[in-house]
């Protein structure tokens, strides 16, 4: 493991524990904008200097892609499911998180480098994983492994899971206190914000599983509520209307800053581009700079 080589702010080691904290993007909704959230939000955070680590733990690799993996380029690489059998540790799978600038797969000429971030690329055998652990319980433990044996300094882990609260998703969730973050990430959309509350009943399900246990923490708490894709001056439908209005009324005391719609945003998944820099001056990525200074995550050299 990386050994820690600056002292780390105790913000993000609640209860003095070696890891960092997590920020988990769940949501049992296809396309419901966990991986443009993720990526943003860490990449903001890792251009202000604080580094991270994006764990892509859906088959359909959204984060891998947009931090800048296709399935060529992970030919022969590790990913994130040799973690879950513990083929590799998370020094050799996490890469240097990166954007396509050619046309091309020259790692030097086509790609530029994201300081400050690493990126755990999924593949599509994460399909798998939920029946990986059915079948081994001693994977269940994977993620846990991982935690304690890390010795790094990166300050978050931001997580994005699949859209379901199977095994593997269980296996991680188990791994979070009060501390930690529970972050869905919805459109403004009413049958998105009512799947919320499926995810809050989900998460009591886990709590109550492990409570009195002292292996595992076993307190995921959904303590911010990431909204887009809300209404603006030229953007203003109905339901968008209805979907923020009904966020407000149940969930205000954890909804961070709104992420307003752009169509634009889509483009991050044909460029290979995180969205704050793919277009920097962009409505949405306004707001995630916005939604990171609400956290805390101010330019370390200001």
């Amino acid at each position: 493991m990386k050994t820690t080589s600056v002292t780390v702010d105790p913000r993000f080691r609640p209860k003095r524990r070696n890891w960092p904290l997590i920020w988990a993007y769940i949501i049992e909704c296809g396309g419901s904008t966990k991986s443009t959230s993720a990526t943003s939000m860490a990449v903001t955070a890792a251009l202000r200097g604080y580094p991270g680590v994006v764990f892509d733990l859906d088959s359909n690799m959204s984060s891998t892609t947009v931090l800048g993996y296709d399935e060529t380029a992970l030919k022969g690489m590790k990913t994130a499911v040799d973690l879950l059998y513990g083929r590799a540790t998370l020094d050799e799978v996490a890469v240097p998180a990166r954007y396509r600038i050619g046309d091309g797969d020259d790692p030097e000429e086509d790609f530029a480098p994201i300081p400050n971030l690493r990126v755990v690329p999924s593949s599509p055998s994460m399909a798998g994983a939920d029946l990986a652990i059915a079948e081994d319980a001693d994977r269940n433990d994977w993620f846990a492994e991982i935690l304690r044996s890390y010795e790094g300094d990166d300050t978050v882990f931001y997580l994005d899971f699949p859209a379901s609260y199977g095994k593997m998703p269980y296996s991680v969730l188990r791994m979070l206190d009060e501390d930690d973050s529970v972050i869905p990430s919805v459109k403004a959309d009413p049958k998105d914000v009512k799947l919320v509350k499926r995810l809050t009943d989900e998460l009591e399900r886990v709590r109550d599983k492990n409570r009195g246990r002292r292996s595992v923490p076993g307190r995921p708490t959904l303590n911010h509520l990431l909204l887009t894709g809300t209404p603006t001056p030229t953007y203003n439908e109905a339901a968008a209307r209805r979907a923020t209005a009904a966020a407000e009324a149940m969930y205000s005391s954890v909804l961070l800053p709104y992420i307003r719609y752009s169509a634009d945003a889509k483009k991050l998944y044909e460029d290979e581009v995180p969205l704050p820099i793919l277009l920097p001056n962009s409505v949405p990525s306004v707001d995630y700079r916005k939604v990171m200074t609400h956290l805390g995550f101010v330019d370390v050299e200001a």
